[in-house]
């Protein structure tokens, strides 16, 4: 039977898999900086996440403690990011699942992250 801690690290790693893959679909679709409806600087850091995603899931698959960093830093700027431009257009937490999923997986990774850092074996 698998520890408390292979599961969370698990859970973590498919889901920065799943973003990572809906983020290379939006380049895939639209080139490199895909989102031109927001700011550069917004659009910047969501392609940079077709990046960054897959290197702190791999990162937590080795048993990092810098992949449990990355992680809590990228969910950190994600949801804030994200919160403030869709609260700038006038949508509300309850419209977006997407931003209610991100939310929720902030709250997981925030509570997962101490038992994370802990287990290296």
């Amino acid at each position: 039977m698998r520890s408390v801690s292979s599961w969370l690290r698990l859970a973590c790693v498919l889901c920065l898999a799943g973003a990572a893959l809906n983020h290379a679909a939006d380049v895939w679709r639209g080139g490199w900086l895909p989102y031109g409806y927001a700011p550069l600087w917004l659009n910047t850091f969501w392609t940079s996440l077709t990046l960054l995603d897959p290197l702190a899931a791999a990162m937590l698959w080795r048993r990092s403690p810098g992949g449990v960093w990355l992680l809590l830093g990228i969910m950190l700027t994600d949801v804030t990011v994200n919160l403030k431009f869709s609260l700038h257009l006038g949508s509300t937490i309850e419209n977006s699942a997407a931003l209610l999923a991100q939310i929720l997986f902030l709250g997981f990774v925030l509570g997962a992250a101490p038992t994370l850092l802990r287990d290296r074996t």
